[in-house]
């Protein structure tokens, strides 16, 4: 049997030097992100982020380990002959491209910074990708910190062609199921785009302090779990203060979250606007699990268990990602965990995860 085509839903590119250089308003690029030395250790230092450590990473890497986090290619994905090549390795037709840098452009509390970033990035981008939209789907990033500011980037950013923007995972100063975002839902169901929510991009900083060092806590374990678990939050946020229902030719995805707590959230909001009914506020006109089928989509790279709740869930949410090139990924041994985890999955849901709902949502023709 013919294997069906594969479109990652998550992938990443690196951030040229010259986007701060030359693309960013010249005022902010001292702020810009970059390495560097102190006391013998080298650090990634991003406005509003905690220093990360990176110099033992590069010691304690494997041969399989160059692969990925662009070790091993100068280009950080930004030479598209390399990335098809790469994409061709890994049986992939086509891309939904993230930031890598700039998923913590929200922590700068300058919101200045932020959109001149954004601006800078997204004119880059689209730029890089313009003759290949066939095969890759860019992301813009849009802030959140200044509404008015974020509608404007997301109708700029429409007519320069993206299909979908990014926006914080969580913002815990102010989450999504205020009214404040009005505004931001219209201005993206008018447009058409994609509501992306990727982990690791929240509007606060949750980085581990004990991260990269020799000796640690479990911060960073525990750091990568919860980030991920955090993509409960906007998907309860959504449904439960009805911007779905005000909104339902919104589209959203949660990305990089895995989706093995679907199922349970799902369930609970379910049970509880049933049970609660006397409570709950605003009046949902469906169930929840029923605006998230309609309108809500998640990621994940390799994730049995929420394979094993797919008849709870329904194959039209779930959406697969490689996310190339990272360490939790898969590239470059995608096909392998594809045969593994869809092992039971019948041919007709295994499509439309790995290839036809992505090809649906962002209007793929590789």
């Amino acid at each position: 049997m013919t294997e069906p085509p594969v479109i990652s839903a998550d992938s990443h590119i690196q951030e040229p030097p010259e986007l701060y250089s030359e693309w960013l308003d010249a005022k902010y690029r001292d702020r810009a992100p970059r390495r560097e030395t102190r006391d013998g250790k080298t650090y990634v230092i991003v406005d509003g982020k905690k220093p990360r450590r990176v110099d033992l990473a590069d010691e304690r890497a494997t041969d399989d380990d160059q692969n990925r986090e662009f070790r091993s290619d100068p280009t950080g994905g930004r030479d598209v002959d390399r990335r098809l090549s790469d994409m061709a390795r890994d049986g992939v037709v086509g891309e939904v491209i993230y930031p890598n840098s700039s998923l913590s452009l929200y922590l700068s509390p300058d919101a200045g910074y932020q959109y001149a970033v954004a601006r800078a990035y997204n004119d880059w981008l689209i730029e890089n990708f313009a003759a290949n939209k066939h095969q890759f789907a860019p992301v813009g990033i849009v802030p959140v910190i200044d509404i008015p500011a974020a509608v404007a980037e997301v109708e700029r950013v429409a007519k320069l062609g993206y299909r979908a923007i990014k926006v914080p995972l969580t913002v815990a100063s102010r989450p999504y199921n205020l009214p404040d975002y009005e505004p931001l839902w219209s201005a993206i169901e008018e447009t058409g785009l994609v509501l992306s929510l990727h982990a690791f991009a929240d509007a606060e900083d949750y980085y581990p302090e004990d991260w990269g060092e020799e000796e640690g806590v479990g911060g960073a374990l525990i750091f990568m779990a919860m980030s991920m678990a955090r993509g409960q939050y906007p998907v309860a946020e959504l449904i439960a203060s009805g911007a779905l229902q005000r909104h339902p030719n919104m589209k959203f995805v949660v990305v990089e979250c895995g989706a093995g707590w679907l199922a349970w959230l799902l369930h609970v909001l379910d049970e509880q606007a049933d049970k609660k009914h006397m409570w709950i506020r605003p009046r949902l006109e469906m169930k929840p699990s029923e605006f998230f089928r309609r309108q809500g989509g998640v990621t994940f790279s390799d994730d049995p268990v929420a394979l094993r709740c797919l008849d709870l869930i329904g194959a039209e949410t779930l959406l697969w990602g490689s996310d190339y090139p990272h360490d939790e990924g898969t590239f470059p041994h995608s096909q392998a965990v594809i045969t593994r985890t869809f092992a039971d999955i019948g041919e007709a849901d295994k499509r439309k995860i790995i290839f036809d709902n992505a090809q649906r949502l962002y209007g793929f023709n590789p």
